[in-house]
Parts: structure tokens; C-alpha cells; sequence
């Protein structure tokens, strides 16, 4: 076999072994975005939750978004005494890593 022929078939196996792994790194980075979501969800859930079993708070619409750990909540409540409850329910909940309170107290 020529020099030619056995440096075109390392090439090509060095090609095949390079877009292999890619195809392997693309797809473990969509099950780690979809493990991320999944995350997300469930202190979402765990949120409502608990805001929608706190005496003072369930009466409000409060929403709540999630993203990469990082909770969002957003509405209106009757007091600012009010806006710290939640947070302080909040921060209590396992895989919130930081909280963004933008409850606002109603006039």
C-alpha cells in the first residue's frame, strides 16, 4: 500500500473520529440543557407551592419563573411586609440560587 493511500485513510479516520465526538458533545449538552429545565421546574413547583400554603401569601397571583436556579417572582401584594414573607419562603427552597423579587406593594 502507497504512502498516499495509508495517510488518506488516517486522515479520514481522524475526520470520522472528530465529527463523531462532536455528534457525542452536542448531544450531551442538550440532555445537560434538559436536565437544567427539568431543575428549573421543579423549584418552580416547589415555589408555588409553598407561597400558594403561606396563610398571608396565597391570596395573591404571584408569578414565578426559573431560570438556571434563579428564581423571578413578580405581582402585586398588599404590603411590603408582604414582599419579604415571600422572600424569605423563597430563599428557604432547596436549588434557588438567587432570588429576584420584583413583587410590588399595591397603592
Amino acid at each position: 500500500m502507497s504512502k498516499s493511500r495509508i495517510l488518506n485513510k488516517i486522515l479520514l479516520g481522524v475526520g470520522l473520529v472528530t465529527a463523531l465526538s462532536a455528534c457525542g458533545t452536542g448531544q450531551y449538552q442538550m440532555m445537560r440543557q434538559n436536565q437544567a429545565d427539568l431543575d428549573d421546574a421543579v423549584v418552580t413547583a416547589k415555589v408555588k407551592d409553598s407561597l400558594s400554603k403561606d396563610p398571608v401569601l396565597k391570596k395573591y397571583a404571584i408569578d414565578v419563573t426559573t431560570i438556571s436556579g434563579e428564581v423571578i417572582l413578580r405581582g402585586r401584594v398588599d404590603s411590603l411586609e408582604d414582599v419579604y414573607r415571600a422572600a424569605r419562603i423563597v430563599n428557604e427552597i432547596e436549588g434557588v440560587q438567587f432570588l429576584f423579587n420584583d413583587l410590588a406593594e399595591k397603592r
